[in-house]
């Protein structure tokens, strides 16, 4: 067996190690010193893409705790709509998270209950639709998709890091004859999945559908928790 000459050797190592340097440098993560493993969202491609419902002005306020996932997601929905004296900052949230009674990790069942988020909302001038959907026959993702459509951001509870509120804010049908390799993008205020810390999640739509689930609250499985609200008052709207 013949070995090519050192000097190819090198040139090969230099050449690898420079590609890896320019995929680095158009990834301008925090996190990464090494390789660039996840693709920034581009927001302004995803609102252009006829492919895509996408609610653009949506931005997700990260939670300070590990278990005030909910109250952070109600920050969001309430900044969003203009709700008076929301400030997107550590103090309104831990105000909301007493508001609505979250437990934290010292309780046998931390977090927010989906009924403590919806009244919440009633509370604050929201019209609420708490839905639940344990057949297994598409007609809450359908419903996401309609929200998302209409420009609605739509609270979900499911079982991601063994229970988590986000909000579902854009749908990429992709391939239309194959409904299985949709993404669902979700507005998440623990984004620790990526380099990019923008408050911007996606998952693959099958996957999160049957990972729609929740145990912790309940005597049994809960299947694709949901909350729709909408404030009372369209003035609070901001303008987009």
């Amino acid at each position: 067996m013949t070995f090519p000459p050192l000097y190819v050797l090198l040139l090969i190592l230099i050449f690898s190690c420079a590609n890896i340097n320019e995929a680095n440098s158009a990834s301008p993560s925090p996190n990464n010193t090494v390789l660039a493993w996840f693709p920034r969202i581009d927001t302004a491609i995803l609102s252009a893409s006829p492919n895509v419902d996408f609610i653009s002005n949506f931005k997700a306020y990260q939670q300070t705790t590990d278990y005030t996932c909910g109250p952070a997601a109600l920050l969001s929905l309430a900044e969003f709509y203009g709700l008076p004296n929301i400030k997107e900052n550590a103090k309104t949230e831990m105000r909301i998270a007493q508001e609505l009674g979250t437990r934290d990790l010292n309780s046998s069942k931390p977090g927010t209950k989906p009924q403590e988020m919806a009244a919440w909302l009633e509370k604050n001038g929201f019209n609420v639709q708490l839905e639940f959907e344990d057949k297994g026959d598409g007609a809450a993702l359908q419903r996401l998709q309609d929200n998302i459509r209409h420009g609605i951001p739509t609270l979900v509870e499911w079982i991601d890091l063994s229970g988590h509120w986000a909000i579902a804010i854009g749908y990429d049908y992709r391939n239309a004859s194959d409904p299985w390799d949709d993404v669902l993008i979700l507005a998440d205020p623990y984004d620790r999945y990526d380099d990019y810390r923008d408050g911007y999640s996606f998952v693959n739509a099958n996957r999160f559908y049957w990972m729609w689930f929740d145990a912790l609250y309940f005597d049994s499985v809960t299947w694709r928790t949901m909350i729709t609200a909408t404030p009372k008052k369209p003035f609070w709207q901001k303008p987009k």
